[in-house]
């Protein structure tokens, strides 16, 4: 976990607060964000395969961040037309 960065993430979720749980028996971490008053408001696993690849766990951070915005219906009208157009389950051709 040395290549987690507290700081930043408390930057990127501000003003929730971060809290990064011990290491799990199955290498994972659970991510919590509280707000202000201390009251949990998004908790994840994040995997130990997660957790032990930087470029993983910056996209896990991103996945976090994304998921937030939806919840919070603070996407841009172009995003959330990008998130519709591709919202459906592609076709399954067999070969």
């Amino acid at each position: 976990m040395q290549h987690i960065n507290i700081g930043l993430l408390e930057k990127t979720f501000h003003p929730l607060r971060v809290s990064l749980g011990n290491r799990r028996p199955d290498g994972g971490i659970v991510l919590t964000l509280a707000d202000t008053t201390n009251v949990p408001v998004y908790s994840r696993v994040i995997s130990s395969k997660e957790v032990n690849s930087p470029d993983v766990f910056g996209r896990v951070i991103e996945d976090v961040r994304r998921e937030l915005s939806i919840r919070s219906g603070s996407l841009s009208t172009e995003i959330k037309k990008q998130l519709a157009e591709n919202a459906g389950v592609m076709p399954y051709i067999p070969a």
